[in-house]
């Protein structure tokens, strides 16, 4: 592409002048020497006459020029030029930058357009502007663990994939390795998918335990969690990245929530671009699936930051190892179980609950409750089951503005752990403790506990908007 940039100082060339080499060849066209001295000492091709003389456009061979772009602030003299051009040149393409003082002009020519200046500064300088707001959170990150000391970084209980993917994030982020920094868990991890994702790509997650945590003087950073999840003290937290909405409040040497982004990795992936660090292949991997899975492929909970992470990924991650990671094998008593809960299924004001009695894997709760979205008429899915001494709900809904998470912690969280995303949220009670509050564990007594206050809050929230 060839560009003829016409302005009267070098406010125009300081604006583009990256444009040149990503996007083609800029010239610029200025009135005065003093400026095109300037434009050429920053390396910038410009030719310098009367901007509304004839003579200085046939010495530019317009005929070459595919796009014209046009910044004089007298509005006078700028739409002169443009009808210059115009009458020089039938086919030219002419942008015509206004500022905020002359406004937008209708016209007829379809192949002149005329734009705010403003609108241009938003789409080309939001992302440098975001970037100089995450380079000094990096630099923070980056000055907690000068020490070189050991660092935990530590997930939830049966960690999900953005968990797994802004963990090896703040791995590669930090220039270390799974010896000095390894991930770790209380728990361990049952669901298939992600089973399949830490095989597949490589991924050590350790089990640790409370006394482990800060043994020999180990840092400690939590991803896509925040302490009070946990239940009990942890000691000194140096870091906190989560997009999570804060329910209570924590100490940390340095924190940063985002409940606005749709996931975690959306965070590590600003850091990285801000960093000037381009993922590896395996790293672009897992984070595009931390975004895919937290965000039902930018469907729930999602904003521009998380289509704007996964586009900068997806040209890097393996696409073929995604899909195996989501069709890992199903073993033939989740499919049995599947089947025993859809021919018990019930709807009631667009919510499906279903209790599972006892099921020998925990993920298969989530796995149905995510399959009952899809059955028409269903807006919210309530799938729980017994799992040893505890009884495991799982919530999802299709989006919007629910509030599945919220209505856990209000009705399990003093008897359990409970909480989540509008879109999708889980509670763990141990089960004498939900015996002891609802009499027994049936669908009818969470049937009765959770369709009054999913209801209610959907005609609230309906009223709202």
């Amino acid at each position: 592409m060839q560009y003829l940039a016409i302005c009267e100082d070098d406010l125009l060339f300081q604006f583009m002048r990256n444009v040149a080499t990503e996007q083609g060849e800029i010239r610029y066209l200025v009135p005065s020497d003093a400026v095109a001295r300037a434009i050429k000492r920053q390396g910038g091709k410009v030719s310098q006459g009367d901007l509304l003389k004839e003579e200085t456009y046939k010495k530019l061979k317009l005929h070459y020029v595919d796009q014209a772009i046009v910044f004089i602030r007298d509005t006078e003299i700028q739409d002169g030029i443009c009808r210059l051009l115009r009458t020089l040149d039938k086919r030219v393409s002419i942008v015509s930058l206004t500022s905020g003082n002359n406004g937008k002009k209708g016209t007829a020519d379809p192949l002149l357009r005329h734009l705010q200046l403003a609108d241009i500064f938003q789409e080309f300088c939001a992302a440098q502007l975001l970037d100089t707001m995450n380079i000094k959170k990096v630099e923070r990150v980056r000055s907690l663990f000068e020490d070189g000391k050991k660092i935990h970084i530590l997930l939830q209980h049966d960690p999900d994939p953005d968990a797994i993917g802004s963990a090896l994030a703040l791995r590669e982020l930090l220039g270390r390795n799974r010896a000095t920094t390894p991930i770790v868990t209380f728990g361990g991890i049952t669901r298939p998918e992600n089973l399949a994702m830490i095989r597949l790509l490589d991924i050590q997650i350790d089990r640790i335990s409370y006394n482990d945590l800060h043994k020999d003087g180990a840092r400690l950073a939590l991803v896509d969690v925040q302490p009070p999840y946990f239940g009990a003290t942890l000691g000194r937290v140096d870091l906190v990245v989560d997009q999570h909405p804060k329910r209570a409040s924590f100490k940390a040497r340095f924190a940063d929530l985002r409940s606005g982004y749709g996931s975690t990795s959306t965070i590590f992936t600003e850091y990285l671009r801000a960093a000037s660090m381009e993922p590896s292949q395996r790293l672009a991997t897992a984070l595009v699936y931390g975004i895919k899975t937290d965000t039902l492929f930018l469907e729930r909970g999602s904003n521009r930051a998380d289509l704007s992470a996964f586009n900068f990924l997806y040209p890097i991650a393996n696409k073929a190892m995604i899909t195996r990671i989501e069709r890992p094998a199903l073993p033939r008593e989740d499919l049995e179980a599947m089947g025993r809960a859809l021919s018990r299924l019930q709807v009631d004001s667009g919510v499906a609950v279903i209790h599972l009695g006892e099921v020998n894997r925990e993920d298969v709760i989530p796995q149905i409750a995510e399959f009952c979205l899809q059955i028409e008429g269903v807006d919210w899915s309530v799938v729980s089951g017994l799992v040893k001494d505890r009884v495991v709900i799982c919530v999802r809904n299709v989006g919007y503005v629910k509030s599945a998470g919220d209505i856990m912690k209000r009705l399990y969280d003093d008897i359990g752990s409970a909480g989540g995303h509008r879109a999708m949220a889980k509670a763990v009670v141990p089960l004498d403790r939900f015996k002891e509050r609802f009499g027994e564990v049936s669908e009818k007594a969470i049937r009765d506990a959770m369709v009054p206050m999913i209801t209610d809050r959907d005609q609230i929230e309906l009223a709202l908007n």
